[in-house]
Order: C-alpha cells, then structure tokens, then sequence
C-alpha cells in the first residue's frame, strides 16, 4: 500500500488502474487540487464544499459507496480538524494543521504495517483519538497542580488559568462527546463500505470508541476538581472578608461605646498615660482577643 502526500493525478490513476488500495494525506490543499481529486475520485459535490470549509462539527456522513467523517485530533496544544474520505479503493485525509500523532501513523502504513483497508481506516481513527488522549493527560497534570496551590497563595495569573483551562476543558469535551457517539452508531457503517477488507472477527473501531470513553471521563474529573478548587478560591476570599469584618467589629462596638456613653471618661483624660490606656488601649485589647481567637480557630496562619 502507498502513502501519498500531494496531489499526483497521474500517480492516483495509475493506482486505481491497478486497483491498488492507497492513502492520501493532504496537509492544507489548495481549492483547485481538492475540486480535482474529487473529480478524478468521484467524491460527491457536497463532501467536497464540506473539505473546502473547515469548522465542521465532527460528524460520519454516507455517500452510499463512501463516506465522509469528520474528526478531531490534536498536536501539541491545539485542536486539529481532519477530514477523512473514505471508500473501498482509498482513503482520503485533509487537514490545515499538523498532527504529530498522524505522521506516525502514515509512518506505519508506509512500512507495511497495515495489513488491511479496514485497519489503515482503524489506525488513522485511532491516531487522532489518541492524540486527544494526550491532550487530556497533559491537562490533568495541569489540573493536579492548579489544585494543589488553590489551598495555598495562588497567583493571580493561577487563578486566570483556572478559568481559562475550565474553557478549554469546556471545547475539547464538545470535541470528543460528539465523537464516542459516532463511533458508537457508525463503526458498522464504516466496515460495510464496498471493498473494505475486514476481519469479521473484531470489531476495531470498538477500540477507538472505547478511548474516546476513557477520555471523555478523564474530562468530566478534570472539570469537576477545577469546579472544587474554584469552590476553595471563594471560600478563601469570604474567609477573608470574614477576618476583616471580625477585626472591624470591636473597633467599631469599641469606639462607639467609649465615644457616646462614657462622658466621664472622656472628662478625666486629661494626660498621654490616661489617653494612652483608656483610649487607644480600648482599642487594641479587641484587636489582641480578636487575632487570639482567629489563630485558635486556624483562619491564620500561625508562622
């Protein structure tokens, strides 16, 4: 099986006048080439505006004698569309973006290690499925950290990241949601298609279906850990505004009782001792039971 990486209208003729299977890794095509691989190919007018106008949903569409499915991988950090052409003579993917995950893959096909149609199909599913397998663990790490420093001092830039990771997690699950229910309804789809050699005994797509679980579930945890670690952000700041309020209170209550009812008081200060121990001193001695009370209960921190 070859493994084509330009458009060679020659070289694809040739191919299926000898009725050689083949796949066809398009990285950003212009319009001209897609409009005239769709010619030579057969693929019908409207798979081909959906390849033209990438920000497709994922989604398996059926031509009859091939379909169209549209699925997300990922390299690196960023979300990476692809479009794969599927019949029983070749497979087509286009995408505008690299995906270092499907580089291995096509590296496999073209050291024969695809034994059949159905299995170049399976390999190219399951590359980018688990790429956003590892886009999911490289977030977790993240998640676990932003936990950990949420019960300490986080910055104001961990907080930032709080929320936009909680986003990011919010666009990868729309990603792989989309794509376990596809897999789950179309894999029988895809192995029935005219002229793709399949093994009756497996169901390989099943695997892949069964990774987008997996991920969609490590997803779900990450979000809820980044909803509780939110949930301890909030409770800090009304901690906080709790001690303020605490230590306001018996200045407040302090000031106003030595102020208006205590006229005698006010009468006989008439020296710094007596003005330092009657009324400043009213003030810090419920700012000392304050601070003693707030260490007693743990609201600071006794370093």
């Amino acid at each position: 099986m070859q493994v084509l990486d330009t458009v060679d209208l020659d070289a694809i003729r040739a191919l299926h006048g000898r009725e050689e299977f083949f796949w066809l890794d398009l990285d950003a095509p212009s319009d001209a080439d897609v409009d005239a691989l769709g010619e030579l190919l057969g693929i019908p007018d409207l798979a081909i505006e959906d390849t033209k106008e990438f920000g497709q949903r994922p989604k398996l569409d059926d031509y009859g004698e091939r379909v169209l499915i549209v699925f997300y991988g990922a390299h690196g950090t960023e979300l990476v569309e692809v479009h794969v052409h599927v019949s029983g003579q070749e497979v087509v993917t286009v995408r505008r973006a690299p995906c270092a995950h499907l580089w291995e893959a096509r590296e496999r096909a073209a050291t024969a290690m695809v034994r059949t149609e159905q299995d170049l199909v399976y390999r190219v599913l399951d590359a980018l499925a688990e790429s956003l397998r590892t886009l999911a663990d490289r977030h977790a790490a993240e998640v676990e950290h932003l936990e950990e420093i949420a019960f300490e001092r986080p910055k104001p830039a961990d907080r930032r990241r709080m929320s936009e990771l909680r986003s990011e997690l919010f666009r990868l699950q729309q990603i792989v949601i989309p794509q376990r229910e596809m897999l789950s309804r179309g894999g029988d789809l895809i192995e029935d298609l005219p002229g793709l050699e399949r093994d009756v005994a497996r169901h390989p797509f099943r695997d892949v279906h069964d990774d987008l679980v997996v991920t969609a579930n490590e997803i779900d945890y990450m979000r809820e850990l980044l909803s509780e670690a939110v949930n301890v952000l909030i409770n800090q700041m009304a901690g906080r505004l709790t001690i303020v309020a605490t230590i306001f209170l018996p200045l407040t209550f302090a000031t106003g009782f030595f102020g208006m009812n205590f006229g005698w008081m006010v009468d006989h200060i008439d020296s710094a001792e007596a003005f330092l121990l009657l009324g400043v001193g009213a003030m810090i001695l419920p700012l000392v039971v304050a601070a003693a009370l707030l260490l007693r209960t743990g609201y600071l921190d006794r370093r």
